[in-house]
């Protein structure tokens, strides 16, 4: 539950002002740093983070959420103590207080339409990085309000900026040469679609019609109680994932879950291409009674081309098949790495990619998603490959992708599932892709 009231800051000055305090604060700091010892190097390169991570934790918006993805995306081209003090943000707890709140609903809805809105909740239920949630009560139905923080939309360009620059500079400390442009662009992309609410609740219909299978529940659309900064939906009861992982569930019972989300998955990137890619736990539910799992946010909402997903299918044949030069091929001919990298870099990446894909072996199966040696042998080699790449940027195509799939493999380990992956797989190779 969110703790704590705080104006979010709106114009694009007020926003650009503390970041660029910030920054500067940070940059006087990396100066001095730079005469001291490594002990104290280290020290002041923690303090310039932290310092980082509550300016973002005020702002919310794009500042929050550029720098929740770079601590999981890019911790191996940022400074271990830069990552670890980024994670921070995914606790970050500001929200709007209760008279902001009315004022944006008064604006967006107009007051009949406001009036409508029955006992609504003072305190947020849900507060992220781009908007709060509050529950309401619309024509004898529960519903759940979503309302989008001031100056967000407006302020992704400017934001991404600042931040484009911190990232930069905490690159540099590290040595990796790497060009961060194309994932800039690709986020700023990402955030204006999410910070448009009609989009995301043209999302949720997209969905809706798409994922039909029994066993999971999509909210409902209030068209008319929705615009461009304000979502209204139908409210979903349901058990935090967390909360029911802790619970400690049978293992039919974890097996079940785990079905659900395997099932999804091939459901959403592999058969109709429409998949909800912000994997963090606050976006799902679960009703251990009924077997149901409730999905809740779809502003981060990929759609992928046929011909994409035909080029899944040819390597997730390939890795059955553990033909892993093909993998390599596929990877250049689609400019995911270029083919200037040298041979070790290559022959690393191959070991990479056999290490990450055990999952799709049959060899390994069943799979057992806890397996902290070969958690750790995959970090290492993916560090390795990292720093010796020189000529290749991460793909932006995949970013999204990328952190989906990393999200649901950690909630299946830590639910702590052994899993016979061949069904799953060989569902994902036939059929027409939709």
């Amino acid at each position: 539950m969110p703790n704590r009231r705080d104006k979010i800051p709106q114009g694009v000055f007020a926003r650009t002002s503390r970041l660029l305090f910030s920054g500067a604060k940070i940059a006087v700091r990396e100066v001095a740093g730079r005469f001291a010892a490594e002990d104290s190097k280290l020290a002041n390169r923690i303090r310039q983070t932290e310092e980082l991570v509550a300016t973002l934790g005020q702002l919310k918006g794009a500042a929050m959420k550029a720098g929740q993805l770079f601590s999981l995306e890019f911790s191996d081209v940022l400074p271990p103590e830069v990552t670890a003090i980024l994670r921070q943000l995914h606790d970050s707890s500001t929200f709007m207080p209760f008279d902001q709140v009315r004022y944006i609903l008064g604006r967006e809805l107009g007051a009949e339409r406001l009036s409508q809105l029955e006992e609504l909740s003072i305190e947020p239920i849900a507060a992220a990085s781009i908007g709060q949630v509050h529950r309401a009560r619309l024509r004898g139905q529960d519903v759940a309000i979503k309302i989008q923080f001031p100056g967000v939309a407006s302020s992704i360009d400017s934001d991404l900026n600042v931040v484009r620059k911190l990232v930069e500079m905490a690159i540099q400390l590290r040595g990796t040469p790497v060009d961060m442009e194309p994932i800039f662009s690709a986020i700023a992309t990402s955030l204006k679609r999410e910070a448009d609410y009609l989009l995301e609740a043209a999302n949720v219909i997209a969905y809706r019609q798409a994922i039909t299978r029994p066993g999971y529940v999509i909210p409902t659309v209030f068209e008319d109680f929705t615009t461009s900064k304000v979502l209204s939906l139908s409210y979903e009861e349901g058990q935090r994932i967390a909360d029911w992982i802790n619970s400690k569930p049978t293992s039919g019972d974890a097996h079940h879950f785990a079905k659900l989300v395997l099932d999804l998955l091939i459901d959403e990137l592999m058969i109709y291409g429409i998949m909800q890619t912000d994997p963090n736990f606050g976006n799902f539910l679960y009703r251990p009674q009924r077997g149901e799992l409730v999905l809740l946010d779809f502003g981060a909402t990929n759609v992928f081309t046929v011909e994409f997903r035909k080029i899944l299918r040819r390597i997730i044949q390939s890795v059955m098949n553990e033909d892993f030069d093909d993998v390599v091929a596929v990877t250049l001919e689609q400019g995911y790495l270029s083919d200037q990298e040298s041979a070790e870099t290559m022959a690393c990446f191959r070991e990479l990619i056999m290490q990450v894909t055990r999952m799709m072996q049959p060899r390994f199966q069943p799979f057992k998603f806890r397996n902290d040696d070969w958690l750790k042998s995959v970090r290492e080699l993916g560090a390795k490959f990292a720093l010796s790449v020189r000529h290749s940027a991460p793909p932006h195509q995949l970013i999204f992708l990328n952190r989906k799939l990393s999200g649901m493999y950690h909630l299946l380990k830590d639910l702590d599932v052994e899993v016979e992956m061949m069904q799953f797989l060989n569902r994902s190779l036939s059929g027409d892709l939709k």
